[in-house]
């Protein structure tokens, strides 16, 4: 009679992972504040390019303003509208990056000033602009207080 081959060898098991490998697995950030750092950013580029704009508005109702002899200096409140706007808007940017560092205060608080100074917009336009950023600040700052981004 024939004799048997051998057996295959199998390959060993793999060694169990200690309790220092266990220890440096790294949670995921999770959805939640991801999508409010991507909206951070959106709501950055509609916030420098409103600003530009109503920066832009303001010099022209200004010139306006001097041109009639008109007094009330509604330019330069647009202006200072522009300006903050687009300040706020190099705010969300710099928000957004500490928020995928999983840092929120920066990017919470923009979202808070983007809220006041969008209901001032709104105010002052009489209801025409800063809606889309209001929107924005106030979903960036819901996705910032759930749980899951509290937590992290």
């Amino acid at each position: 009679m024939p004799s048997m081959p051998p057996a295959p060898q199998a390959n060993p098991l793999p060694a169990s992972p200690t309790a220092s490998d266990v220890n440096m697995v790294r949670k995921e950030r999770p959805g939640t504040l991801t999508g409010a750092a991507v909206l951070g950013f959106v709501t950055a580029g509609f916030e420098i390019i409103g600003g530009l704009l109503w920066i832009l508005g303001g010099s022209v109702v200004g010139e306006l303003e001097s041109a009639f002899g008109s007094e009330t200096n509604i330019g330069n409140i647009f202006m200072i509208l522009g300006l903050a706007s687009a300040l706020l808007g190099g705010v969300y940017i710099w928000g957004g990056v500490m928020a995928l560092k999983c840092k929120t205060p920066v990017l919470f608080v923009a979202s808070g000033v983007g809220i006041v100074v969008n209901v001032v917009a709104l105010v002052v336009s009489e209801g025409n602009n800063g809606l889309l950023s209001l929107v924005l600040g106030a979903v960036t700052l819901l996705l910032l207080a759930l749980p899951a981004s509290r937590k992290f």
